[in-house]
């Protein structure tokens, strides 16, 4: 980033990602505490704590979940967007085609089932002329950038000097074609995360498996196009072992020997014809996400870009 400022808002921003999760699998108590206390350079205390609540993405039960967190100060409003917890979230999310839009329909559809909850929340009178910062990690990152899209096309887009900002870390592509926003997206990735890339990393992969790629075909022949055909919207800045953030000038796919390695794996795994071909697809799918599981978890972005401190609040929890 240009400045100290910007990087400090980037890990306010990550810091609260990391929280989404907390307040999903610890409860909304702890997360009040932290929120209401604020940490020195870590974050800022917010005097209003909301907790947003929805059915599991891509789910028919009735169950709420928390998904993420509505927070507001004097100044600003804050939007943070869960990401996902299970490994079927993941099948499904990438398994989802675009809808009318081009957009990623799960990223969608989990939009979808909490908006009308943050339109109230932006609407109220006391959040009148407040910057809006919108950010999330991973699926919660792709749920973040279609916020942002909605806000900037209806009413709920402020007016300058206001400012409308999303920061998202370790996020998926949302859309088949290029999106074009008048408003700043800082897009976050750890070096050695290539699930940010994994649709464009699958289409690769699935082509230098010849028979996986038959099966993908013979299943669903629009598939390789659709994956390949993701990209993202907003600058990418890469955060390395060093700690260091680097605007990345072009979109490269991560580690490509790493890439072919997985490949070699995934060839020796799948060769037998008697898996069923979703079976397949679902190994080659955990495969992937297992080997860039630790860089991609949130409190690994919060780490990168504190110079490697955890905030003092980490200690206290289970996990993270």
């Amino acid at each position: 980033m240009k400045t100290s400022t910007d990087r400090q808002r980037a890990l306010e921003m990550a810091c609260i990602s990391q929280l989404a999760y907390v307040a999903y699998k610890q409860g909304n108590d702890i997360v009040s505490n932290i929120l209401k206390t604020g940490y020195p350079s870590f974050l800022q205390p917010y005097q209003t704590i909301e907790f947003i609540s929805a059915p599991r993405p891509l789910s028919d039960t009735d169950e709420l979940v928390c998904c993420g967190l509505l927070l507001s100060n004097e100044n600003d409003i804050v939007i943070a967007i869960r990401g996902t917890e299970r490994l079927d979230d993941y099948f499904f999310n990438l398994l989802a085609f675009p809808n009318s839009e081009a957009i990623h329909s799960g990223f969608n559809l989990y939009v979808k089932s909490f908006w009308q909850q943050l339109q109230d929340f932006i609407q109220r009178e006391e959040n009148a002329n407040k910057n809006i910062f919108v950010t999330g990690h991973s699926l919660g990152g792709a749920a973040a950038t279609l916020i942002t899209k909605r806000i900037s096309e209806t009413e709920l887009k402020p007016i300058a000097p206001y400012t409308l900002e999303t920061y998202t870390f370790g996020a998926p592509p949302v859309s088949t074609i290029e999106l074009i926003l008048d408003t700043p997206i800082y897009r976050f990735r750890n070096s050695g995360d290539f699930i940010p890339n994994l649709p464009k990393i699958i289409a690769v992969l699935l082509n230098r498996i010849p028979g996986i790629k038959q099966v993908i075909i013979n299943w669903k022949p629009e598939l390789l196009k659709t994956l390949a055909d993701y990209s993202h919207i907003g600058n990418e800045y890469c955060l390395n072992k060093k700690y260091e953030i680097i605007e990345q000038t072009e979109t490269n796919l991560p580690n490509l020997q790493l890439i072919l390695q997985i490949s070699s794996l995934l060839a020796t795994q799948l060769k037998s014809p008697s898996q069923a071909d979703i079976n397949k697809f679902r190994l080659l799918i955990n495969t992937l996400i297992q080997t860039s599981l630790e860089e991609h978890r949130a409190i690994k972005y919060v780490e990168r870009i504190s110079f490697g401190k955890l905030p003092p609040y980490i200690s206290n929890l289970d996990d993270d």
